[in-house]
């Protein structure tokens, strides 16, 4: 059936007369009386019974009229939810984090961007650098923020921050008195770190064991919140990217390394941006205004 002829039928129903049905249309009475005669035979029934001036609609024509206002009704709403999928106001999007920069930088841009897009259906992952890039690449995930994936997987990456580890110290421990730690300064101590498979963990690892200095005691703890909380209680220090947030006033700062420079580049990951949806490149956008302008000195 041709949905306009369907649209003036229902009009002329609803408005009991053809010509205010033309009128609210904006079609010639004639296009009207063409619409419906061409719907009568395409259905092979009568719609209308002529009486003189007065249309009357048939029975045939009661039941379509009901149909075919909600049937029109349904095609609205998918005009209408397609428009705004297309404009990135619905649809769904799927990403991934690592911490500390889903806490630190991205939850403040995510609760911005659901409050004006209060339609968009948003899944965020927590994870770390490989699981994340592992999925962006099978398409479980739209896209990431992580450290930059191997070239030969054929990802697109687009850096965002650089992130610098440094030491975590409880204010009371005596290398909270110093502007910069050095790697000698950590002899003999407790050393939290992350887990092996931590990208963090990689960066540490390698830039630490080229120095030849290992003369402290090395713990794994799967979560810097947990490292945090853990300098808070007197237990070593933490090695952890520096963001203030991280910080817990009156009990640990953080402190970067003078002599060492272990810096992570980390940045968006995905497919193809052509085969995202529209709010997935929205969401990308505003991640990339809020992390962009900020300078690895701020950072720091």
């Amino acid at each position: 059936m041709d949905l306009r002829a369907l649209k003036t039928f229902e009009a002329c129903v609803r408005l009991g007369h053809f010509q205010k049905a033309a009128e609210e249309l904006q079609y010639a009475p004639s296009t009207v009386t063409l619409q419906i005669q061409r719907l009568e035979a395409d259905l092979g029934v009568a719609l209308f019974v002529r009486d003189g001036k007065r249309v009357i609609v048939t029975e045939a024509g009661q039941w379509l009229q009901h149909e075919a206002s909600a049937l029109l009704k349904s095609i609205g709403v998918i005009r209408q939810t397609v428009y705004d999928i297309a404009s990135g106001d619905e649809g769904a999007v799927r990403f991934a984090a690592i911490e500390p920069i889903a806490s630190q930088r991205l939850a403040a841009v995510i609760a911005d961007f659901y409050k004006t897009r209060p339609n968009v259906e948003l899944t965020m992952e927590v994870s770390g650098s490989k699981s994340i890039i592992d999925k962006v690449r099978a398409g479980e995930l739209d896209f990431g923020i992580c450290s930059a994936p191997s070239t030969n997987l054929l990802l697109e990456f687009e850096p965002l921050i650089e992130e610098r580890l440094g030491v975590m110290v409880n204010v009371n421990h005596p290398l909270a008195d110093r502007d910069g730690i050095t790697a000698s300064a950590l002899a003999g101590l407790t050393v939290l770190v992350k887990e092996s498979n931590c990208i963090y963990r990689e960066l540490w690892e390698t830039t630490f064991r080229p120095t030849g200095q290992h003369a402290f005691t090395c713990v794994e703890v799967g979560s810097f919140f947990v490292i945090q909380q853990l300098v808070k209680a007197g237990l070593g220090v933490g090695i952890v990217p520096i963001y203030s947030g991280l910080e817990l006033e009156g009990s640990s700062v953080i402190r970067p390394f003078v002599d060492l420079d272990p810096v992570l580049g980390v940045g968006i990951v995905c497919r193809d941006k052509k085969f995202l949806g529209k709010a997935s490149l929205l969401l990308m956008d505003a991640i990339k205004d809020a992390c962009m302008p900020v300078s690895i000195e701020q950072n720091l």
